[in-house]
């Protein structure tokens, strides 16, 4: 009898038992499951997230999120240098960093990170592969083929002394992938659509045109992810992602034009942030066209254009015109007295004359509100052009292939210009020297070189990018911003490039002075 009762109560135990286990994996995966699935309304997204194939705003805004440098920048300490997949770091000399690996690293595909994966993500296969590897030559080009010292330390030299090779490693273009990943899959198309790093968040899907998916991955090495899934939605009206904002659809949304900010500050449950960025706009010429080979046609196009006007009305004072292809947050490298390219429609009517134009149509390519407020400013120019005598016409394209197509009408287009480290050589050498891919052969696009700059500017850009002497370099880069804005014009800075958002109120978010939007534990958490 005893015996019976005992084993009816070690049943009864053993029962308990195992319901305690599974209601505390089913309370740890509703705890889990309670983080919220996010939603941010764009006004675009890239069509792929390997960087090698893609380099834009919309790109950048999502990559953070998904991939990781060996060294990251602190946006939110004066873009400081900050330890990320690399522990420590050292120079051996002038063109030699060592790094030490973060140990248990996991990829979104559960392998471990090695010095393997990065020798290969820094590699020619494929940052330097002939078709897809152009973009990263504006930013990596300089370095040699890593060098796996053990399984978890690596070398990376430079061709030249670069100064600068902590700042690139910490940079756009530098994240790392899986090796193992990368070779298994079928083609570029396939990989670049289903791209395997180590962020705290992995690609889910793409589907073209419309969204972009993140999902939490939780054996993250650091602070897990804050949010289960992020969907970046594509929205193209403004006045469509305003309305999601308000009623709850959308957590966050970009692009908001300057005189819709007040309105999201003043609606119950919402507020507006962003600002100016480290980034000119820009109007780019095509060189190479028949119609503006002439340097004094492309500069009245410039001195016709009331940079100040546009900035005061249309973004209501809320960023600046650069004096120059340069930025103040270059700090001892600004080139302060600098005049820049003023407003003068006299001297610009007496440029056309001397310049042989004879009244012929300019194209001016752009997209639709790709940038904040793009067709708005690009109308004014069209204005502004007319009253000193030029005949542009507003040619408008649904995509950049489109835009940057070689053809009889590439005339003009819209370009942004980030400042990737706090100097020149991050902007005005990385977008207008020999790597710049409008100065070489792109097949990705299907365009050819679209700028020509003198030997001259390439010799000074190549004293600017090795020297370490301050005085030397600064008088090379303000003969270089003589050249490309008076002797051989390549394109018009027109003013610091905003990013403005909404956000709802229960979302603390702060936005970055760059494109990038952390969504990560570091700068997002929920109310």
């Amino acid at each position: 009898m005893m015996k019976k009762k005992s084993t009816k109560r070690l049943i009864f135990f053993g029962v308990l038992t195992v319901f305690m286990v599974c209601s505390a994996i089913s309370l740890t995966s509703a705890q889990a499951d309670s983080r919220p699935d996010m939603v941010v309304a764009v006004q675009k997204i890239p069509p792929v997230m390997e960087p090698m194939r893609e380099n834009s705003n919309v790109h950048m805004r999502i990559l953070w999120n998904i991939g990781e440098a060996l060294i990251k920048v602190d946006y939110n300490n004066n873009q400081k240098l900050i330890p990320s997949l690399a522990t420590e770091w050292k120079r051996l000399d002038d063109g030699t960093l060592e790094f030490k690996l973060r140990k248990g690293v996991k990829f979104h595909d559960g392998e471990e990170m090695t010095a393997e994966d990065v020798a290969f993500s820094l590699g020619p296969e494929r940052l330097f592969h002939e078709q897809h590897g152009l973009f990263a030559r504006m930013y990596l080009g300089n370095i040699e083929v890593p060098e796996v010292v053990d399984r978890y330390t690596v070398r990376i030299r430079s061709k030249t002394p670069d100064f600068l090779l902590e700042k690139r490693l910490a940079g756009y273009m530098s994240e790392i992938i899986s090796k193992k990943a990368f070779l298994a899959a079928k083609d570029w198309e396939t990989w670049s659509r289903n791209v395997v790093c180590t962020g705290p968040y992995k690609l889910v899907e793409i589907k073209t045109a419309v969204y972009i998916k993140l999902a939490a991955f939780d054996d993250y090495w650091g602070k897990k992810a804050p949010a289960k899934t992020i969907t970046f939605k594509v929205v193209p009206e403004v006045a469509g992602r305003i309305a999601g904002l308000k009623t709850g659809e959308y957590q966050i949304i970009t692009e908001v034009p300057p005189d819709q900010l007040k309105g999201i500050d003043e609606n119950k449950g919402t507020s507006a942030v962003g600002g100016p960025i480290g980034n000119i706009r820009s109007v780019n010429f095509d060189t190479t066209n028949a119609i503006l080979k002439s340097p004094e046609l492309r500069r009245a196009m410039a001195m016709a254009i009331d940079r100040q006007l546009i900035v005061d009305t249309l973004f209501q004072g809320r960023t600046t015109v650069p004096n120059g292809f340069q930025m103040k947050l270059f700090g001892d490298m600004w080139i302060k007295d600098y005049p820049g390219v003023p407003y003068d429609p006299a001297k610009a009517r007496a440029l056309i004359k001397k310049s042989g134009y004879k009244g012929e149509t300019i194209y001016y390519r752009i997209l639709s509100n790709y940038y904040t407020l793009q067709v708005a400013t690009a109308q004014i120019l069209l204005e502004m052009w007319k009253a000193v005598g030029l005949n542009v016409k507003l040619d408008m394209k649904e995509n950049w292939q489109q835009i940057l197509k070689n053809d009889e009408t590439r005339h003009i287009v819209d370009l942004s210009n980030t400042a990737f480290y706090l100097d020149p050589v991050g902007m005005t050498w990385r977008r207008l020297g020999p790597q710049f891919w409008g100065r070489k052969e792109n097949k990705y696009m299907g365009k050819e070189p679209m700028l020509e700059l003198p030997a001259e500017f390439d010799k000074l850009g190549k004293i600017l990018e090795t020297s370490t002497d301050l005085q030397t370099r600064r008088k090379a880069v303000r003969r270089m911003l003589e050249i490309c804005d008076y002797e051989q014009p390549a394109l018009i800075s027109l003013h610091a490039m905003t990013m403005f958002y909404g956000k709802r109120d229960e979302v603390n978010w702060t936005a970055y002075p760059a494109e990038y939007m952390d969504l990560t534990a570091a700068n997002l958490s929920f109310k």
